[in-house]
This record gives C-alpha cells, structure tokens and sequence, in this order.
C-alpha cells in the first residue's frame, strides 16, 4: 500500500528521488543512479537587490535516499579552492563550503546543520533552536555518521592559479535523526536549505547562495528557516498507487514535501 501525503503550494517541485542502488561515496558522482536524480541548480543570493542574485559561480546539487540514507552530490564551479581548515567540526564555513540544513519538525525549533568543505572536513549538528548556544555549544556535543568524498579540479590553497572547481559527494544515515524521529514518516514536512560559501581570489566579498529565499532579514542568514516554511495540506490519493518510492520537497517559502512510503509488508 502506498499513501502519499501532500503539501499545496505554488514554486517549483524539487522531487528527492529512490535510489535504486547505492552510489559508491567517492566524490566522481559517475554511478548511474544519480543520472535519476533531479538537478537542483536554481542557487542564488535571495536578500541582495534585484539584478545582483546570480553567484558569480555555478552551483549544481543532487539528493537521493533509501531505506538507510540521504544521499547528496553537489558540483561547484570555482576558480579558487579555498580549505585551509581540515579538522572535524572546525569553523569550516571558513572555506569553501557546501551546507545543507533539515527542519524536520515545523512546530519545534529544532534543526540539523551539516557542511563539507573542499578538503572534505566536516561539520553536522543538531541546534535544539537558534538561541541554544550555536556552534560554541553544540558542534561537538552528539555523534554523527556523515561519510563524504571530494574531488577537486584544480590547485587547493593556490590562489595564483585558476582552479575549475569541486564536487561532494556524501550520505547521512537516517539514525543521525533519531533525535527528531529517523526516517521520515508519511505525512510529515520538512524545510530544507541547500546553501554554499565561496570564497575566491578577485571576488570582493564572499560570494554565498543558497536554493531557498532566505530573504526576509536583507541580508544572508542560513539558519533563517521562515523563509522556507511550510504549509500543509495532507491526504491520501489512489494517484500515487504503483509510484516508485520517493520524496519530495519544494524549496519555497511555502514549502512542498510529499513522501511515498511502500508497504514492505
């Protein structure tokens, strides 16, 4: 049986596909099963003025899942790589950084933070809300499981040369949720962000986009998730009868999320 659960609204789908099969995390994003997942390129500064949100470089991500993990894949243009921090759950946001952030949960304050940068060093951590204690008091005080890969073309740390860019490739275990939940559950919304930090030689200030508004303040703000919040109008429809599994999230400020669980009954 397979019940699909709705949010109405009116941007752009943005559908987190099944994976068929597992991709190998080694920063090549070559296996085919992401050739299924849809592109999410639309990556801008939503709170700079009109004419000036199109980052200076490209920013192409993908997202998957199974029954054990989230997958993600982003490709980045950049003409300078930038990672001089390597260690875990260091300030990487310092470098040049892909960052994805989860809110499970609208009605509780609760979110996940996870980032890699070009030297594939990682942050993740879950804010009990935005006045917890930020980074200081949370960055070290839970396990996670990330595992990601990197790739760079061209030189690291070599601002005297022109670089091509990098790529991420990685997987979160949905055990890492477990202090919301795991895995999502039929019915529930999720506010995601898709963001990025890019800092390159000849750019006057660091050049950061993101695949959602967070544009109510004027000003960059990742962790602002009201600008991706959702509302929901649930159901069940035949419609979905025989659909592969898969989830769906609509990054906006009214947010679309739609999971497609299979019975495995």
């Amino acid at each position: 049986m397979i019940f699909c659960f709705l949010v109405v609204a009116s941007a752009t789908d943005f559908e987190c596909r099944w994976a068929a099969s597992p991709p190998k995390i080694d920063g090549k994003l070559d296996d085919a099963v992401w050739q299924n997942a849809q592109l999410v390129d639309a990556f801008a500064s939503a709170w700079l003025p009109e004419g000036e949100r199109k980052p200076p470089t490209a920013t192409k991500a993908r997202l998957l899942w199974d029954r054990e993990y989230l997958y993600f894949a982003a490709e980045m243009e950049d003409t300078d790589v930038l990672a001089t921090i390597t260690e875990q759950d260091g300030a990487i946001w310092l470098c040049d950084v892909f960052e994805l952030f989860f809110k499970p949960a609208k009605d509780t304050p609760g979110y996940y933070e996870f980032e890699v940068n070009a030297a594939n060093a990682k942050l993740d951590m879950f804010l009990a809300s935005r006045g917890s204690g930020g980074y200081t008091r949370h960055a070290r005080d839970r396990d996670f499981h990330i595992e990601s890969a990197v790739q760079v073309r061209g030189t690291i740390n070599n601002w005297s040369d022109t670089d091509k860019g990098w790529t991420v490739e990685g997987r979160i275990p949905w055990r890492d949720f477990l202090p919301t939940g795991g895995r999502p559950a039929p019915g529930e919304v999720w506010m995601h962000s898709l963001c990025r930090y890019d800092y390159s030689a000849g750019l006057e200030n660091p050049a950061l986009s993101t695949n959602t508004p967070v544009a109510s303040a004027n000003k960059a703000d990742f962790h602002r998730y009201e600008d991706s919040s959702a509302r929901t109008k649930a159901r069940r429809t035949s419609a979905c009868r025989g659909t592969p599994r898969r989830l769906w999230v609509r990054p906006s400020r009214r947010c679309r999320f739609m999971l497609c669980l299979h019975s495995q009954n």
